[in-house]
């Protein structure tokens, strides 16, 4: 009986077609002939888009740039070594359009809020009301930073102010020593039909060419502290202004022919003397 039960056991076995296998597949994927239709494996990175190489750029632009400026701000704060006079300068600052009632108490008081105001100088007219502007001068440069960093371009009683460095400004000459001979140029010419930039050192500068000025002059007007188109020349002889008149009239300065004559009435003269504008005057 055992040995049936094996024989059976060995039959069943050896039959194949009891026996499960499992299916394999017989497909197999069609290869497209077009090889743009197959995605590459070295394209698969999308390079960046214009926008992002351009935000790239301007960030990689922005940190040279602030790198620049951190190098210069170290190069003017760092070290010594600065004349007297260069550190004298940094301590002035120029102001431009305050309230015509603005005080120099006034001034002290709100640029006090940075440090000591020293000096506070406004410019004003012959009438004694002040122009706009004025030249205030800190106990340090570093004050004299902090009052322009905090109040250039503030409102003031409804105006906007500009405070500046102050840059080199021309120093009244002094007075004559008594009994010394004065020169002041008796013999003028009327200068007119200026150009408004036009100052004194550029009518100096081209009188100066051929001949030998011992005073030039812009006029300008006392409201509005703007030139008023005309000026004069003075001359140590008539000959001398006599011959500027012949010479120079009609020749072009800054874009304008002058008109030239020799100045008579002393009422010509009148007007604001003062070369002290807004924009600062350069020391000649």
């Amino acid at each position: 009986m055992a040995a049936a039960a094996t024989t059976t056991l060995l039959l069943f076995s050896s039959n194949s077609n009891l026996i499960p296998r499992p299916r394999i597949s017989n497909f197999a994927p069609k290869l497209f002939s077009n090889s743009h239709l197959i995605p590459s494996l070295s394209s698969s990175r999308k390079p960046l888009s214009p926008f992002l190489l351009r935000c790239s750029a301007v960030q990689h632009t922005a940190a040279a740039d602030e790198a620049t400026q951190a190098e210069e701000v170290k190069e003017e704060e760092g070290g010594g070594g600065e004349e007297e006079e260069g550190e004298e300068k940094r301590k002035k600052l120029f102001v431009v359009n305050l309230p015509w009632d603005f005080s120099a108490p006034d001034i002290e008081k709100l640029f006090g809020e940075c440090g000591t105001v020293k000096d506070v100088e406004i410019i004003k007219q012959k009438n004694g009301k002040s122009r706009g502007f004025a030249f205030i001068t800190m106990s340090s440069g570093d004050e004299a930073r902090a009052v322009a960093e905090k109040f250039n371009s503030y409102e003031l009683m409804g105006r906007v102010i500009s405070v500046e460095f102050a840059k080199s400004f021309r120093k009244p000459s002094p007075p004559p020593a008594p009994g010394a001979s004065v020169v002041d140029g008796r013999h003028k010419i009327y200068v007119s039909n200026l150009a408004w930039k036009v100052r004194s050192i550029n009518l100096r500068n081209f009188f100066s060419a051929k001949f030998k000025p011992v005073s030039t002059r812009v006029v300008f007007d006392s409201p509005t502290g703007k030139s008023a188109g005309y000026g004069f020349v003075g001359f140590s002889t008539k000959e001398e202004a006599e011959a500027a008149v012949s010479e120079l009239n009609g020749k072009e300065l800054m874009g304008r022919p002058l008109r030239l004559r020799i100045s008579e009435k002393k009422g010509e003269e009148s007007g604001d003397e003062s070369e002290i504008t807004e924009k600062q005057p350069e020391e000649i």
